[in-house]
């Protein structure tokens, strides 16, 4: 599993977070490599409403028993089901 590590700015409104903040989110990917994910991963962030990505690292996580954080986790194993799963952190970057 494909895992990036990034910030974005949100591009509209929603119920959590206000328009024209960046924040930093993690991302999951079932299909590797990176590099022929990237329109997709773009894709994926702009359709709920993110753009302006930065990219900061990605790597391959194998197992989710790696991830020790539960939100991490939760977003691991929707990626299996799904092919992608990302978390946003909830403050903004200043």
């Amino acid at each position: 599993m494909l895992i990036i590590n990034g910030t974005a700015e949100l591009m509209q409104d929603n119920q959590e977070f206000t328009k024209g903040t960046r924040h930093e989110f993690n991302m999951f990917s079932r299909e590797m490599p990176f590099e022929q994910q990237v329109t997709q991963i773009e894709a994926y962030l702009v359709k709920r409403g993110w753009d302006n990505i930065e990219v900061l690292s990605n790597g391959v996580i194998e197992d989710a028993k790696e991830i020790t954080h539960n939100i991490l986790q939760q977003a691991f194993e929707k990626a299996k089901k799904e092919g992608f799963a990302v978390t946003v952190n909830n403050q903004p970057l200043t």
